[in-house]
């Protein structure tokens, strides 16, 4: 029986081979893409599961106030909560950046090296990294040991035994490799591949040193708010409990109070408490996805239905013979069963094909089975495959099974309102999907070129951005540094500064200040004289900073207009103070506010931000990165005697650095990475909208060419045809059209509200996205009523 099914399957795929592959290959695009987002969606959500002991690890932060966030934590936290804190098993402190490249030499090899962290001893206790070589049981014992992942070890000494050998790191100082770890078989937030215990680690060991994140180990799996609840009482109690003189039933009832919190590490990279995730761009995929899914199962059900009465005697003919409804109905679903497969192992085909250009353009490793989850992604393939089946399939199987054997033997093949209400719904439905995929073309489109065009509030044009390994280049050398780069022909302007515009890790911690006895959480920026010239941001009011002893010596500050606002300053004249927190008797002059700059992309509200030059009022600020400023005239020149001159002034490290212009387009790699993605789902959408509803005209016209031919000769011409024909679909397609816009505005909006400076939706847009889509189904309909409009008439009745 099976076997005669399959017979049966492939010649009637034969016979109509037109709409078997229109059929096909939208279903296979619609699982292609599909299928890839599901990957992409287990990938993301297998972040930090490659160790079942992964589930008793959690992240600490401190919230100083209601928004202010800090993920960096002071020295000594992680020894505190794992001494008082009797759930607690182990804690390890960890040097934050893994993203920095940090120049490390081996011999006579020199490197530039991501991926690298510093520890204390306790880190592998935390973390169940499986060591492959050396000391497995306690590899950072060593006060100047290094941990290498298999990776590094190939990278570093080929062949050669790495076990005992040393690594220098910023030319300063060397470490020992004591033992090997192999890399996590899943993707992981912190992403390292060396981690060693700092020389400096006795000396920063103090509760003002906030350059660490903490983690810790339960000795069993809690619930986050329980460990969470202890944590921040041992924090309070040890702490905060002598200053502030609550019990800490009262203080946890204080508003923008300082406390605690945990992310566990499987949910930091996905559901983290604060900060960005990338759970909603793959919950927008997920859904555009599922919709082009649904898109090429509509058409595929709805030419199934149409094509139908091509097959009514077959059906009728086969009752008369005995076959029953039952088995009429399984041998359409085995013909619709087999097509579906078909479109499975295309997709699979085209899904090896696309995969290494998603992983460019995500970032991200995914492989067919390469997340140690095969098992589990051949069930998600399955019950998809099984979920399309049945919706392609059930009701056309239904629908040819129940033809009434008289009716079709004696020619009556219509299939009634039922039938043709379900057609025209199916039509309104693809076309619905087509709408929403055009309206979120636009409104991305349209968000992207707004934050790619509009004002930063200063100019990153010919800025260079360069990474200064060295304190003492950042700090007490940096005028002589910046006199040196001066000299270089084309350098215009040099400046430093502990925030740089574009950086994707940037502070975002702040740091209270005190003015007129009120004090006021703003961010705190160390800066050089030439900061605001070198990136051409304008002055409100007041000055700009200059060599007098007061600016340079911390005792004048720039602030921004979200500062001005915040501290109700209308006016720079002078006489306007503020203090640092805790350095209430070192008074600092407002005697200049700048116009708001954004340097964190457009999700963030600009931070009301102090300038100041120095370290010279109790708050010590380093890091961030050298700007130089060149002109356009020659820049690879100048660029090279950069180069040159830094290997005098960082000997041995090399040269890091990059245009500030290109660093803020990488904030917006995500969405521009979405915005691609969108736009090929809506245009496959719509592409199969059209080609579902082109064969489906062509068909149905097709079974009217007798009734076109008599109206022909009655004398009806193009008009009166394209009315009579086209009117029914072009209901359909605007009704589809006027559910589409709710739908699409509702969605737009929600996606834009997680952006503080956005465009606004306006009647205009949808309108032009409604229009589009009315002309492109009209040129598609238009295409048959002229084809049909032209035919022969006496050939038509002839062949009828």
């Amino acid at each position: 029986m099976i076997k005669n099914y399959l017979k049966l399957t492939f010649r009637n795929l034969w016979k109509i081979k037109g709409y078997s592959a229109i059929n096909i290959l939208g279903l296979t695009v619609g699982l292609t893409s599909f299928l890839i987002i599901l990957l992409y969606l287990n990938y993301e959500l297998n972040y930090d599961r490659w160790d079942p002991e992964l589930e008793k690890v959690y992240k600490v932060s401190l919230r100083k106030a209601e928004s202010d966030i800090s993920p960096n934590t002071q020295a000594p936290l992680a020894n505190l909560l794992r001494e008082k804190g009797s759930q607690i098993e182990a804690s390890t402190k960890i040097s934050p950046d893994a993203t920095f490249e940090a120049p490390l030499s081996v011999g006579e090899k020199t490197f530039s090296q991501s991926g690298m962290i510093s520890a204390d001893s306790l880190f592998f206790n935390v973390f169940p990294y499986k060591i492959v070589a050396g000391d497995a049981l306690n590899p950072l014992q060593k006060p100047n040991a290094m941990v290498i992942s298999e990776a590094m070890a190939s990278k570093f000494f080929g062949k050669e035994n790495p076990i005992g050998k040393t690594i220098k790191v910023f030319n300063s100082f060397e470490l020992e490799v004591t033992a090997v770890m192999e890399n996590p078989k899943g993707p992981t937030h912190l992403a390292i591949e060396i981690v060693h215990r700092s020389p400096f680690e006795n000396d920063n060991y103090h509760w003002g040193n906030w350059s660490f994140h903490t983690y810790v180990k339960t000795k069993n799996v809690l619930a986050g708010n329980e460990l969470e609840s202890a944590i921040d009482q041992i924090y309070y109690r040890e702490r905060l409990q002598k200053e502030k003189g609550k019990t800490y039933p009262e203080y946890i009832k204080s508003t923008n109070r300082e406390s605690l919190f945990v992310d566990a590490v499987h949910d930091i990279h996905n559901f983290p408490k604060y900060g960005s995730s990338q759970i909603s761009t793959i919950s927008i995929l997920l859904i555009l996805a599922i919709l082009l899914l649904f898109t090429g199962a509509i058409n595929f059900s709805n030419l199934s239905i149409a094509s139908s009465l091509r097959r009514a005697k077959e059906v009728g003919i086969k009752k008369v013979l005995g076959s029953s409804r039952g088995n009429l109905f399984w041998q359409f679903m085995i013909e619709i069963a087999l097509q579906c497969i078909i479109a499975l192992l295309l997709s699979i085909l085209i899904l090896s094909i696309a995969i290494p250009y998603f992983n460019r353009e995500f970032h991200v490793s995914l492989s067919l089975f390469g997340l140690g989850s095969s098992w589990t992604l051949i069930a998600q393939v399955i019950g998809c495959l099984l979920v399309v089946t049945l919706l392609s399939g059930l009701y056309p199987a239904i629908f040819l099974s129940r033809y009434n054997t008289t009716k079709v033997l004696k020619g009556d093949y219509s299939t009634g309102k039922q039938g043709l209400a379900l057609r025209n719904g199916l039509i309104v439905v693809q076309f619905v999907v087509a709408g929403f995929f055009i309206i979120s073309i636009v409104v991305v489109n349209r968000q992207l070129t707004y934050m790619q065009h509009s004002d930063k509030g200063f100019s990153s044009e010919q800025v260079l951005r360069v990474q200064a390994f060295m304190m003492k280049t950042r700090e007490e050398n940096f005028d002589q540094v910046k006199n040196e780069l001066l000299r270089i022909p084309g350098v215009q302007s040099v400046a430093k500064t502990t925030k740089v515009p574009g950086d994707v890790l940037s502070d975002t911690s702040t740091t209270d200040f005190k003015h007129k006895g009120e004090s006021y959480r703003m961010g705190s920026v160390k800066v050089s004289q030439d900061y605001f010239k070198t990136l051409h941001i304008n002055l409100v009011d007041g000055r700009l900073f200059n060599n007098n002893h007061g600016d340079q010596h911390t005792r004048s500050a720039i602030i921004n207009e979200a500062a001005a606002h915040k501290l109700g300053l209308q006016h720079a004249n002078g006489g306007m103070y503020i203090r640092y927190l805790g350095c209430d008797s070192i008074p600092i002059e407002v005697v200049g506010i700048v116009k708001n700059f954004n340097v964190s992309g457009f999700e963030q509200e600009i931070q009301p931000t102090v300038f100041t030059i120095g370290n010279e009022a109790c708050f010590f600020q380093s890091g961030g990165a050298i700007l130089i400023k060149i002109s356009g005239s020659d820049s690879h020149k100048t660029v090279a005697g950069i180069e040159k001159l830094w290997k005098d002034i960082e000997p041995g490290l090399g040269i890091r650095y990059s245009f500030l212009d290109e660093n803020f387009q990488q904030l917006f790699a995500s969405h521009i990475s979405l915005q691609r993605i969108v736009t090929f789902f809506g245009f496959t959408a719509i592409a199969l909208a059209i080609v579902g509803l082109f064969a489906l005209t062509a068909f149905l016209i097709g079974r009217r060419t007798k009734e076109i031919s008599i109206r022909k000769i009655l004398g009806a011409d193009l008009g009166d045809l394209g009315i009579l024909l086209g009117k029914d679909f072009i209901r359909l397609v605007a009704l589809a059209v006027l559910i589409a816009l709710p739908l699409g505005w509702w969605a737009a909006d929600a996606w834009l509200q997680s952006f503080v400076y956005r465009i606004s939706l306006n009647v205009w847009l949808f309108t032009i996205s409604a229009a589009v889509l009315l002309v492109i189904a009209a040129c598609t309909i238009g295409v048959h009523i002229l084809k049909a409009s032209r035919s022969n008439i006496s050939d038509n009745l002839r062949n009828e």
